[in-house]
């Protein structure tokens, strides 16, 4: 900017000149004074070519002016977008420390001795219950004997009927066995899981369907309703239960 500023005062010193010069012009025509008209003229021509490139190399500089605006500009968004994308990740692992703190209050610690899968499993899932806003949860396990998934852990559940045991592939806690893959179902119909209460039934409208899985198998089941939707931080947590749940639910089964 202060190359396009120099061009731009010199300019204006040789208009000055040539507005002097054409009073001269002006003054020795009236006066006859020839050989003044003539100078004057030339002087004129010649300060105007002066002053003609003198604006050539200004709009020059000031082109790379702008061009150098432009590559501070994008140097800059460059800049804030790296930042962003730096608190993003500083977010990302702050959320992800969060949930191994969650992870750590769910597991029961590893001293704790169980008796059985029922014990262990629904001790899990009261601790879930405290972490997460789930108004009911099932633990189903594999059994060696009759290839099937049974009914081992129970939170908040209630019916006159226990839940039925599936085998793997079949509905859909049964595919999810199969595919060893997450389910996480929003906007469930009217009735497809039912809590009761001191208030009378509800019906939760999000359920996470999630596999157990032991050296490639998949050994349990695990089902948590909730009213509120589960989100990627859920799925992420739920995930993680599994994974430390799969040594000890493998040692305690059948």
């Amino acid at each position: 900017m202060n190359k396009t500023n120099k061009y731009f005062a010199r300019g204006l010193w040789i208009f000055a000149f040539l507005i002097v010069c054409a009073f001269a012009s002006f003054y020795a025509a009236q006066a006859g004074f020839t050989a003044l008209l003539f100078g004057c003229i030339i002087m004129g021509v010649v300060l105007s070519l002066g002053l003609l490139f003198l604006l050539m190399q200004a709009n020059r500089a000031f082109e790379k002016d702008e061009d150098e605006i432009k590559r501070l500009r994008q140097r800059e968004k460059a800049r804030m977008e790296k930042w962003q994308q730096a608190t993003e990740d500083s977010m990302q692992y702050q959320e992800i420390f969060r949930v191994d703190e969650m992870l750590a209050r769910i597991m029961p610690a590893p001293e704790t001795h169980f008796d059985s899968a029922v014990a262990f499993t629904e001790k899990t899932l009261q601790n879930i219950a405290k972490e997460l806003d789930i108004v009911q949860g099932l633990v189903f396990v594999f059994n060696d004997t009759d290839k099937t998934f049974r009914i081992s852990g129970q939170y908040a559940y209630f019916s006159e009927e226990q839940p039925r045991s599936f085998p793997l592939g079949e509905t859909l806690s049964g595919q999810v066995a199969k595919n060893q893959k997450l389910l996480n179902l929003k906007d469930l119909p009217d009735g497809y899981v039912t809590v009761l209460s001191g208030l009378g039934k509800s019906n939760p409208n999000s359920l996470i369907i999630a596999p157990v899985v032991h050296n490639g198998e998949s050994i349990g089941i695990i089902e948590l309703a909730s009213f509120k939707p589960f989100g990627e931080n859920e799925e992420t947590l739920v995930k993680k239960i599994c994974e430390a749940m799969a040594h000890i639910l493998n040692s305690l089964r059948n």
